[in-house]
């Protein structure tokens, strides 16, 4: 089994109103925490690089090897004033100490140290720490510090509650409870390792998939040529959508726009889901293998994530971002399809057709290899009394009506009823 690539350990010092068998006394808990400062801001165990030899800033700064929430380093002044502060903390909050340790080499090969430093100090940390129950971080009070003096090198960190600030069962207060879980370590370390992998691996898989996304959406927005909802040869597609018109205008008398998931019919939520199936199944190849594309993206997504895991010897998959781009997708399409509905219903301009497209439905049921235009002339021209409609100029009239679907038939239409016009 190959090593971890960051390893966590962790302790803490508990407060006055939480002493336990190792601290019995409150001076034992005092010295402990005031010679954390101490022990972290050393020097000698501090990390130098080319650019503080060339600049000759080795030995002659005042800021010392430990660094707080700002992600600067702190001075030896900064450091007494934070030691009077953490006299007041200790009263009331537990101290929680880790030690962060990676392989020989690892974290030189992999990142900039004083970025990452930034990187720990403003975004993984504060993380860690909401993870940990923790509701605000400006009420919470940490220091790290980078230690060179071992081939592992490694950071130790320490935080405290300001004020009362973990929530449980409902109310805030102090955290009582001193040793961190295993899936708050471990969903640390997953945001160490991420922090360190993101701009070679994650970044360019997210903003594929990103784009993907963006791609997808034009299908569904009718200033697109692609809108898939306004397919014209698609009498069944066309059924559902004025069907879930008539439901949504029943639902709601609105011309608003709708949030899908703010409907609560039954009905109207699985016609809904229906149609999206119903899209995703027909055979638009460009759409599906786009489509395709996407989904490959969030499957390497997640084998990113989970290199991360079985990195940290973690069985835990964070499958979150995965689950939140396929939910923002499906929405984005279901809110489509319900808003073009309501919209199609409430702009139709046409009525007395509706005895003219139930029989189209009818027909091309029994046929779907018969287009729309091919049911309309036949049913027209039949000569058999059982089919023939008695009253062609209303149902003339009632074609040209139907502007969207059959608009450039017209003209072949009129030619069925050459006898009417010579007639008139």
């Amino acid at each position: 089994m190959t090593s971890p690539k960051v390893v966590v350990m962790n302790k803490y010092t508990p407060s006055y109103n939480n002493l336990n068998f190792h601290y019995k006394t409150k001076e034992a808990v005092h010295n402990s925490t005031m010679n954390m400062f101490d022990y972290y801001a050393d020097n000698k165990k501090k990390a130098f690089f080319m650019l503080d030899y060339f600049s000759g800033k080795i030995g002659k700064d005042k800021e010392m090897n430990i660094m707080f929430e700002n992600g600067e380093y702190a001075t030896k002044d900064q450091i007494e004033q934070r030691k009077r502060q953490y006299e007041k903390y200790i009263e009331n909050s537990n101290i929680y100490k880790l030690v962060i340790s990676f392989p020989e080499g690892f974290l030189e090969e992999n990142v900039d140290i004083k970025t990452f430093e930034k990187k720990l100090a403003k975004e993984i940390i504060p993380q860690f720490l909401k993870k940990c129950g923790f509701v605000d971080i400006k009420k919470m009070s940490y220091q790290f510090s980078l230690h060179t003096n071992t081939k592992h090198l490694h950071f130790h960190l320490s935080f405290a509650e300001k004020q009362p600030n973990f929530k449980s069962y409902g109310k805030i207060d102090y955290r009582n409870k001193g040793k961190l879980t295993k899936e708050e370590l471990r969903y640390f370390k997953d945001l160490i390792i991420h922090s360190i992998n993101r701009e070679k691996v994650y970044t360019p898989l997210l903003k594929e998939t990103n784009k993907n996304i963006e791609e997808l959406k034009k299908y569904f927005s009718p200033k697109d040529k692609n809108f898939l909802l306004n397919n014209k040869e698609d009498i069944l597609l066309e059924e559902k959508i004025l069907k879930l018109g008539e439901l949504l205008n029943k639902y709601r008398d609105s011309n608003q726009k709708i949030k899908f998931n703010s409907i609560k019919d039954k009905e109207i939520i699985a016609l809904t889901k229906d149609i999206k199936k119903y899209i995703f199944n027909k055979d638009n190849l460009e759409f599906k293998e786009l489509y395709n594309d996407f989904k490959k993206n969030l499957n390497r997504i997640n084998d990113y994530f989970k290199s991360i895991a079985e990195s940290n010897h973690s069985d835990t998959v964070d499958d979150s971002l995965i689950k939140n781009k396929q939910k923002y997708l499906d929405n984005y399409i279901l809110n489509a399809i319900v808003n073009h509905a309501n919209y199609k219903s409430k702009n139709l301009k046409f009525t007395e057709d509706e005895l003219l497209r139930e029989v189209i439905h009818k027909e091309y049921k029994k046929n779907k290899s018969i287009s729309k235009y091919d049911i309309v002339r036949n049913l027209l021209s039949n000569t058999s009394n059982s089919l023939k409609f008695k009253n062609k100029y209303q149902i003339r009239q009632a074609v040209r009506n139907i502007n969207d679907e059959l608009e450039e038939a017209q003209k072949d239409f009129d030619k069925l009823f050459q006898v009417d016009k010579e007639y008139s």
